[in-house]
């Protein structure tokens, strides 16, 4: 999918603005402050139906109005254009259109248009604890498995009944494993396998993606690989039952916790550096580069699966990395998919060739405050 054209009311900083891309390399110039961000934002919200920066819709409502709204064409792989709107208001919630038909569900939009997102805010993929790397996973996968994207929907919710129920328990001082408990763990299982199983068929398929990607652009001589140390421990046969003993041998557990204390949603995923996990021993420099070839990687791995080319939103690129490595990041990307690229200073790739008057590239210079 190529974006052609983006409209953005009452976005953020943005009152009523418009933007027609290059199919290929956008740079996206300016100061702290210029709206940046909130342009890859809204490209992000577009296909995916939700902002990377926040969790509240509202947020990015500006300042006292009542509702944003965002409008995108984009061109597929054949040239036919799609129209897809975001309409948000404090009063009515949310509403998805794809070529002026309602979508119902997220599900419905998610895959339709492939894009990775790189900001200073991945960081915590390589360097924090295992819910980063799990929502990496979970966000790869779920663009191209909308049965995955389901079933972690269901299981978040189930797994948040659940915990209610535990609590529930405890507060009337029951702790036996009964018949109420025993059926909803049943519907539990089925989304919990969906989740494992999703996985178990992704990982190794990255794994080998990742590993290549990294050879091709980094000069450290390490070897990286992506793991999954699974909270249950089984495979397609055996995972219900293998799951659901754990659930009623820890049941009494669970509720004075309040918590279940097993599940996908437990599973610890591990970038693995030169044997060991990356988090522990990766310098500033090596948790930088692992982390954007990551991101590639993920391209790669949606484009080979949906057939369909990747819009990379690369938020503050220049700060990740040196300009040497940027250049060939962006070599690498931009032949075959379209690169928006934030920076606050283009000095740098102008000092290794890039030109301002490229006909591959457009460059937007934005001003700082209200557009």
């Amino acid at each position: 999918m190529i974006l052609q054209k983006l409209r953005i009311v009452n976005y953020r900083s943005y009152t009523n603005s418009k933007f027609e891309f290059h199919k290929q390399l956008n740079f996206l110039n300016g100061e702290n402050g210029s709206g940046k961000t909130s342009i890859l934002e809204a490209v992000h919200f577009l296909a995916l139906t939700k902002s990377f920066r926040t969790h509240s819709d509202s947020d990015v409502v500006r300042n006292s109005e009542l509702f944003f709204q965002i409008f995108g064409i984009f061109n597929d792989n054949s040239g036919k254009e799609n129209s897809v709107n975001v309409n948000f208001s404090k009063t009515e919630g949310k509403r998805i259109f794809f070529n002026k038909v309602t979508l119902k569900k997220r599900v419905d939009m998610v895959g339709r248009i492939p894009v990775i997102i790189l900001s200073p805010g991945n960081q915590r993929v390589t360097e924090g604890g295992p819910a980063g790397r799990r929502s990496f996973v979970n966000r790869i996968v779920a663009q191209i498995d909308k049965k995955y994207f389901s079933s972690l929907i269901e299981y978040k919710n189930k797994l948040g009944q659940r915990n209610l129920i535990l609590n529930s328990y405890r507060e009337k001082g029951l702790s036996y494993y009964d018949i109420y408990i025993e059926a909803y763990d049943e519907l539990f299982a089925e989304s919990a396998k969906n989740i494992q199983m999703g996985r178990i068929n992704f990982i190794e398929k990255f794994d080998k993606v990742l590993k290549k990607k990294y050879k091709k652009i980094s000069h450290i001589e390490c070897d990286v690989s992506i793991k999954i140390n699974y909270n249950v421990n089984a495979n397609e046969v055996s995972f219900k039952e293998t799951f659901l003993n754990r659930l009623k041998e820890r049941f009494s557990r669970d509720i004075v916790f309040g918590r279940t204390s097993c599940g996908p949603h437990l599973d610890n995923v591990m970038i693995i550096f030169d044997g060991k996990e990356i988090r522990q021993i990766g310098s500033q420099g090596e948790h930088k580069i692992v982390l954007v070839v990551l991101k590639m990687a993920e391209g790669q791995f949606i484009e080979g699966r949906l057939k369909k080319s990747i819009i990379f939103l690369l938020d503050d690129l220049f700060s990740l990395l040196d300009v040497k490595h940027c250049m060939k990041i962006i070599d690498e990307i931009s032949s075959d998919n379209q690169v928006f690229i934030t920076s606050t200073d283009l000095n740098g790739l102008y000092n290794y060739g890039f030109k301002r008057g490229d006909s591959n590239s457009k460059v937007f210079e934005l001003p700082v405050g209200v557009s």
